[in-house]
């Protein structure tokens, strides 16, 4: 009866520490929960203006401040594709950042041409590969590039095609700044037949 009682006692002193440690690996767990769990709100986008609703209106040749960016679009540049008659559109623009932090901008996510029905135009990797070929360059800058940190970028960039006899456009800007989704505000330029020209003999290869 004595060992009878003891193996008793053995057992059930060894059901209690099985239980506690159950317990204690939940309580383990679920506080390892709770330090690994995000926060409400991590890893949600920012939200941004609707595309488009601040439209300034810009003149050629002047400069426009929106935001902590000056731009002025000095002309509008057109080559002809010798093989399809498409007008190839390019910009030369000078870009002035008073922001402390370089950041970088593409044709592609920040200029398109707005056609007369109202369409829209983007860029066409055509006009790039066309430009590396018979533009300097130092005078033509592909996509990406950069705007320097309290600094000015002045270049060629582009482009975007216009197929058939278009002679009446608007030239439309992003300024995104450092956050290529903030598409709130955008300049738009009148562009007529005679705001167009040939590439600069200086811009030629």
């Amino acid at each position: 009866m004595k060992k009878t009682g003891i193996f008793a006692v053995l057992i059930a002193a060894a059901l209690a520490t099985a239980a506690f440690a159950g317990c204690s690996d939940r309580n383990d767990s679920s506080s390892s929960d709770s330090i690994t769990r995000p926060r409400t709100g991590e890893n949600i986008p920012s939200e941004t203006e609707p595309v488009g609703t601040n439209v300034i209106n810009g003149e050629l040749g002047k400069e426009i401040t929106a935001k902590d960016t000056a731009f002025t679009l000095n002309s509008v540049v057109s080559t002809i594709n010798s093989e399809t008659g498409e007008h190839f559109i390019y910009m030369d623009i000078t870009l002035r950042n008073s922001m402390s932090k370089e950041y970088t901008l593409s044709t592609l996510n920040n200029f398109y041409i707005e056609l007369p029905d109202g369409s829209e135009v983007y860029s066409d990797v055509r006009t790039q590969l066309y430009a590396k070929q018979h533009f300097n360059d130092s005078k033509y800058y592909t996509d990406p590039f950069n705007i320097p940190s309290n600094g000015q970028f002045s270049g060629l960039i582009g482009g975007i095609v216009l197929v058939g006899d278009i002679k009446e456009f608007k030239l439309c800007f992003y300024p995104t700044e450092d956050d290529a989704r903030a598409k709130g505000t955008v300049i738009k330029y009148d562009i007529t037949a005679s705001d167009i020209i040939d590439p600069p003999a200086e811009v030629l290869k």
